[in-house]
């Protein structure tokens, strides 16, 4: 059926029921026959040969009443902001070429101005020019093939008009009433502008189902505030408002919506759990493209899903590489059925997104989703991801995230290079913003620039308006330092230099903000592992990332100027292996601290029933303070994080509230020294908090986490505590041996020598008054999705998402040992609380070969580690930290000997979360 047959069947046979209404005034479904009917006759009779109509106005029943007369009249209906630049209509018009111009806008288009025909709306809408009997004139008139024009600027930001035809305009009505539950009488929201396609959905789905479309009363101020106003005095039962707008109503305006509708946008976490407080919430998906609505879900938890094909299409999604059109998998979205548009304006059909799929109509969304089982899971567009130090980020991923941690919309951007991170949280301030943001993101993710506005701006169209947020990120001096000069003389040569050590030198100090000397190590200069990677990046712009990856492999990840250029030029010699000098540096101070905790601990033990855990914020950690909290047991927490933030992540990831927090004391490393808030001492230990990083050399990770361990273990026997349980790693080794020099060399990666280290600090407690447990766990896994962002920077799960997107895996020696968190953490507190006789325990639960794991991954190609990491590094799709840590990793001989205690899949659920 074409649109001028639908309207005039669904206006015709309704009669006094309400339609329209706005402000005092309502109009009847008769009233809109009546008067649309008139004045499509009139365009008819005036314009004959007419062909498009562009209709410019907003938010007024009078534009409403003028749309659906050219709608009737069966003319290309074409809507135009009146608001936009001149410059834009000129060019709007320019390109829809119309044939007559209606302005609902007093003033806002003139004929000199655009050459067209311009008729002024300025009379009342139920009052037609020339008043006459109904009946003399015809119902419907012949019809273009085009139904409707909107524009769209795309992902090219130049407008372009979408021609839609008719066939899917009766399939987005029946579809949309069916789902969206729109009874007769119902009232719905007309909120969209009418230049934005939603706008139609709002109006012709609602005559369609036969309620009432309300039009706020609008004085030309904001019209979010307008809406915002209105809903909170008079409600609604059906509105579609873009999340963005959402995000700006008040809870009294909320309350009063009986289904809300996402539109137009990604829909985050916080404006999920907002609206379904009070609404029965919807996820509506569709491109102008495809006659405005593709997919509808109904989540009852947050889910980045945006539903299954409404009825008349199917969801394909394609593979570039191969041109192949698969049901499933991860790609672009392409949309296929008879509600595709017919293509844009001036453009043949061929050209551009537009094609043919098993002999259907299709478009390319430029839309990156997952397809499982016919539901559609979306991810961020194409043209939206941004490559930060060899990591690639989908922005609208990253403002999901960011707006759940904040609690409120966020906007993320690029600007020049840096990556803008705009929000409201006005109280509080910027230093103490990124240090929490630095805690919480992979470093890739973490923003350069943080823009303070006191609300999100939105375009016309109710999405947030990133043009002026880049104004504003400008007008705050927003624009990046500008990179180092350029290659020194002798870059491009094999001998590198003394301008080569200056221009190095430069660059370290761009990173740390500080001169260092040529001899003096990076991190000794207060530089950190993501420093380093930012260094290595500068440096591959003018070294190439080969000659600079080398150069790092020699310096055994750590860095001064001195030996990176000697490592670029003719004496590419290895740094001595710092385990020598590591041992002495221990060896020392371990011979003395048996009888150095003895003097320290008291006469009395502490509290038998007290538990103190570390690393509550990190991934096993917080799985163990989890399980203590509400147990009625004294509970202690010592973290590097700030207290406050670490209770929000963890009522995050566990749906606790803050109040099971009332009674756990937090103290800091920098306390332990003293007995503050320790009254009663300490009964067990759970020690969870160890940086995970296998880059930073042995003798910075003796400064960084074996140094807390110390401090942790002189605390533990200052306090009394009876058990001292340590979840160290697998890969020290499967046998418990002293700690000699032989035996900490012969241990694989600093992370895993220094968690040796470690092991032989705790194990100075062992004796009569306090018992040791050493925990070796396995690779640890069992994210919940609360728990996936410690998945960025683990390096196996990277190995496995890398592999998945590329193709190939590397062919592992050994096997990959695994264990699950629940497990891990029921150990540690059976340790903890005298549940387990064995002290020494390796927790490996399963083992994969790389055949296995190949069948995880769906049968992906195996080749050699070193093929697998020149294939990576050159498509630029993982992480230098990361592939840094994964070289190490690869050259390791992996476990021996194979295991299977559990029957849980461990890696298909790791697969899982990792969305492979």
């Amino acid at each position: 059926m074409d649109l001028s047959t639908l309207l005039a069947h669904q206006l015709g046979g309704r009669g006094s029921r309400v339609a329209l209404e706005s402000g005092a005034r309502t109009w009847s479904y008769a009233d809109l026959d009546r008067v649309t009917r008139d004045r499509a006759a009139q365009l008819r009779t005036l314009y004959p040969e007419a062909v498009r109509v562009v209709l410019a106005g907003e938010h007024t029943a009078e534009a409403l009443v003028w749309a659906l007369a050219v709608m009737r009249a069966g003319l290309v209906y074409t809507p135009l902001n009146p608001g936009l630049p001149p410059e834009r209509v000129r060019e709007a018009v320019r390109v829809a070429g119309p044939d007559l111009v209606i302005c609902c806008t007093p003033g806002a288009l003139r004929e000199q101005d655009i050459g067209r025909p311009v008729i002024t709306a300025d009379r009342p809408a139920d009052e037609p020019d020339e008043p006459g009997e109904p009946g003399e004139k015809p119902a419907s008139w012949p019809v273009q093939e085009v139904a409707y024009s909107v524009f769209t600027s795309g992902s090219s930001g130049l407008p372009k008009l979408v021609n839609v035809g008719h066939r899917g305009i009766e399939q987005l009505c029946r579809a949309q009433a069916r789902l969206f539950g729109i009874e007769p009488g119902d009232r719905v929201l007309q909120f969209s502008s009418l230049a934005f396609d939603a706008s139609l959905s709002e109006l012709l789905v609602t005559l369609y189902a036969g309620g009432t479309l309300v039009v706020p009363e609008w004085g030309g101020g904001s019209w979010v505030n307008a809406v915002g106003r209105y809903l909170a005095e008079h409600g609604c039962d059906v509105v579609t408002l873009p999340p963005s707008v959402y995000a700006r109503l008040n809870d009294e305006a909320r309350k009063a919506i009986g289904t809300v509708v996402f539109a137009g946008e990604a829909l985050t976490e916080v404006e999920f759990r907002a609206a379904a407080r009070f609404s029965r919430v919807l996820n509506a998906y569709g491109p102008t493209e495809g006659t405005v609505c593709f997919s509808v879900a109904e989540p009852n938890r947050f889910t980045t899903s945006v539903g299954r094909p409404i009825d008349g299409y199917a969801a394909r999604v394609h593979d570039r590489e191969r041109n192949v059109y698969a049901p499933a998998g991860r790609g672009e979205l392409v949309i296929v059925g008879d509600g595709v548009a017919l293509g844009y304006e001036g453009a043949e059909r061929e050209d551009g997104p537009f094609t043919t799929v098993e002999g259907s109509p299709a478009y390319h969304t430029g839309d990156e989703v997952e397809l499982r089982d016919g539901e559609v899971f979306y991810i961020g567009r194409l043209d939206d991801q941004v490559k930060r130090l060899g990591h690639r980020i989908a922005l609208t991923g990253l403002e999901g995230r960011l707006s759940r941690l904040f609690g409120s919309r966020v906007a993320v951007l690029e600007q020049d290079g840096s990556l803008v991170l705009a929000h409201t949280a006005t109280d509080r301030p910027e230093a103490e913003l990124k240090a929490w943001l630095r805690e919480l993101l992979p470093k890739w993710e973490v923003p350069d620039v943080l823009l303070e506005v006191p609300e999100i701006p939105v375009t016309h169209t109710g999405k947030v308006d990133k043009d002026a947020l880049r104004d504003l990120a400008r007008r705050a001096g927003a624009e990046p330092p500008p990179e180092a000069a350029g290659p020194p003389p002798g870059a491009a040569g094999p001998l590198p230099g003394a301008a080569d050590q200056a221009f190095v030198s430069g660059l370290v100090e761009e990173v740390l903000g500080t001169a260092i000397d040529p001899g003096t190590s990076f991190f000794d200069a207060g530089g950190d592992s993501f420093g380093l990677v930012q260094l290595q990046v500068k440096l591959s712009r003018t070294y190439g990332e080969e000659r600079v990856q080398k150069a790092f492999d020699l310096l055994n990840y750590d860095f001064t100027v001195e030996g990176f250029t000697a490592a670029l030029g003719d004496r590419p010699q290895p740094a001595p292996s710092p385990v020598a000098s590591v041992f002495r540096e221990v060896s020392a101070e371990l011979a003395e601290l048996p009888a150095a905790l003895a003097r320290l601990r008291p006469e009395a033990g502490g509290d038998p029933q007290a538990v103190t855990v570390t690393g509550a914020g990190g991934f096993i950690g917080g799985h163990v303070l989890d399980r203590l909290l509400g147990t009625g047991r004294p509970l202690t927490v010592v973290t590097t994080s700030n207290p406050g933030r670490l209770v929000e992540r963890h009522c995050a990831r566990f749906g606790r509230r803050q109040a099971d927090f009332a009674d756990v004391r937090f103290l800091g490393y920098g306390d332990l020294e003293t007995a503050a808030g320790d009254t009663g001492g300490w009964g067990a230990v759970v020690h969870c908090g160890y940086e995970v990083n296998h880059v930073l050399p042995l003798e910075r990770q003796l400064k960084g986490s074996v140094a807390t361990t110390g401090a942790l273990v002189r605390a533990a026997a200052a306090r009394g505590a009876h058990r001292f349980v340590f979840v160290s790693a697998a890969s020290v080794g499967q046998e418990f041996l002293p700690c000699t020099e032989e035996n900490l060399a012969a241990v694989g990666d600093p992370y895993s020598q220094s968690k040796f280290v470690a092991e032989a600090y705790v194990g100075a407690l062992d004796g009569d008054a306090c018992r040791v447990d050493l925990l070796r766990a396995g690779l640890v896994y069992g994210h919940t999705p609360g728990d996936a962002a410690f998945l960025d920077d683990d390096v196996f799960a990277n190995l496995l998402r890398i592999s998945g997107k590329e193709g190939v895996l590397p062919r592992l020696t050994g096997l990959v040992p695994v264990c699950h968190v629940a497990d891990v953490a029921d150990a540690a507190l059976a340790a903890a609380t005298g549940r387990t006789q064995e002290r020494r325990s390796v927790m490996v639960q399963r083992t994969y070969d790389v055949e296995e794991l190949r069948a995880e991954l769906g049968d992906v190609r195996l080749v050699d580690p070193q093929e697998w990491l020149a294939a990576v590094t050159g498509s630029g799709s993982a992480d230098p930290r990361v592939l840094a840590a994964l070289r190490l990793w690869l050259n390791e001989p992996g476990w021996t000997g194979p295991v299977r205690t559990t029957c849980r899949p461990i890696i298909r659920e790791l697969i899982q979360t990792l969305e492979i």
